[in-house]
């Protein structure tokens, strides 16, 4: 690279440019107007870049002007109509104009904001009558900057601001590889819940070995446990603070642990007297003022008979994964039906539990799509049979999440895997979303998302 001397500002006719042909930022007919609009309140105030005749950055400012030059419009900073100021960097190298031209374009894109000071100085332009249109933000992006009460994530921001004030940021890919979310994690197990406790019936070990042992899988991870953190987000995000939890697949503990302390109620429904005898033997882990969790034993396809005085807040669920793992011998467990008769009866539970939900309300299934034959075979397309089965029942889809789920001994496994059948390793699951009626209403149920309780006092000394 040769060493340039000082730079010197040489005005230059547009059309004695040369565009850059396989320039890779793009400008839309939006933008370029508000390009025009910026040169209007400020005139020309950023050089163009160049290198002898060729254009290496202010694509997008040429196009503005040459428009506006062509409607007889003037440019402050730009004396003669059809010329710009610029920079020469001829001393860079042809393969560093090329990455200069992708780096500048790139680099500014990498900043965040700080929202607070944004909303800030936006507030002190807009009560000093100044026009906000001419900044670059759009009409949404500033009434959501500008007016906090109305609902909606915030206009952009650094992840750092938004996991202050939602826990995670509110993106549709939530990452619980992230070291935030595994102390989390550690630290809500560190209370001492078991989840997987009750789950080691004898009928349910010797069925879900033999499933696994078929597919290479250790038998110790026959036993699926419910990640708190997951819990703990979905209850802050879409149900209100002092709300009902309904869980027709309440299978081990975490979630009504979880939802007693932070101060909701649950109520879960599990067909298992045994899973059930466990999940209420860890009530020791509430606190005195938490609201302890209720488990019942029943069959959920007549969760409106066995709960009917239930209106809940919030429904939440884990459910099983057809026949992925099988939790008893009992004909009822939907984990030894077929997938049809599955479907069926998945069906009749989430039509009876949507009955139980309030009006107004949200709903949330963490799903993973299974395959066929006990998991050798094709996608059986389980997540949109579950989105199906919602819509039936008179919900509307609200949000979908992909969950990137931690990979532990995935990358071990996935060699042999995909070398003899061509399937990639799962590392996701599925975090639906439901609204049961006005999506506005069931926001305001919820109201702000509170994130500041001291529910590890032992984690902090």
């Amino acid at each position: 690279m040769k060493t340039s001397g000082q730079l010197a500002i040489v005005y230059r006719a547009a059309t004695d440019l040369r565009r850059y042909e396989r320039n890779a930022r793009t400008h839309s007919a939006t933008q370029i107007e508000q390009i025009k609009a910026s040169l209007r309140k400020f005139g020309w105030t950023n050089p163009a870049l160049v290198a002898g005749d060729d254009l290496l950055a202010g694509h997008g400012r040429i196009e503005a002007a040459t428009q506006m030059w062509a409607a007889g419009e003037t440019i402050a900073n730009c004396p003669v109509a059809g010329q710009v100021p610029t920079v020469d960097l001829s001393h860079l190298s042809a393969d560093e104009r090329r990455a200069y031209i992708l780096a500048d374009n790139n680099l500014a894109e990498n900043a965040g904001w700080d929202m607070d000071l944004l909303a800030c100085e936006l507030a002190g332009l807009r009560d000093n009558n100044f026009d906000l249109s001419v900044i670059g933000f759009d009409s949404g992006e500033l009434s959501e900057l500008l007016d906090p009460g109305e609902p909606g994530p915030p206009g952009g921001g650094g992840a750092g601001s938004l996991a202050e004030r939602f826990m995670v940021p509110p993106f549709s890919t939530l990452n619980a590889r992230d070291t935030a979310w595994q102390d989390r994690k550690r630290d809500w197990l560190a209370l001492g819940i078991q989840s997987e406790l009750g789950r080691d019936a004898p009928a349910y070990s010797s069925a879900s070995d033999q499933q696994k042992a078929e597919r290479g899988v250790p038998a110790q991870h026959r036993t699926s446990i419910f990640d708190p953190v997951l819990c703990e987000l979905v209850y802050r995000w879409f149900c209100p603070a002092d709300g009902l939890v309904l869980d027709p697949f309440a299978g081990g503990s975490v979630r009504g642990i979880v939802a007693a302390r932070l101060g909701r109620q649950y109520i879960g429904m599990d067909l298992r007297a045994e899973q059930v005898q466990a999940n209420r033997a860890q009530l020791d882990l509430l606190r005195a003022d938490d609201p302890a969790p209720a488990w019942h034993v029943g069959d959920s396809r007549k969760i409106g008979h066995h709960l009917a005085d239930v209106d809940a807040d919030f429904l939440f669920s884990c459910p099983p994964y057809a026949d992925l793992e099988r939790y008893s011998d009992n004909p009822a467990d939907l984990s030894t039906m077929d997938y049809p008769a599955f479907l069926a009866a998945y069906r009749e539970v989430i039509s009876g539990a949507v009955g139980q939900l309030k009006p107004d309300r949200f709903a949330c299934f963490v799903v993973g799509d299974v395959r066929s034959h006990r998991g050798t075979g094709c996608y059986r397309n389980f997540v949109a049979d579950t989105i199906e089965a919602f819509l039936d029942a008179g919900t509307q889809m609200y949000n979908h999440a992909v969950l990137l789920t931690a990979l532990g001994s995935l990358p071990i496994r996935v060699g042999k895997q995909f070398s003899a059948s061509r399937k990639l390793g799962t590392a996701h699951q599925h975090v639906l979303v439901f609204v049961k009626g006005d999506w506005k209403r069931a926001v305001a149920a919820c109201g702000e998302v509170a994130i500041s309780d001291n529910l590890f006092p032992e984690a902090e000394e």
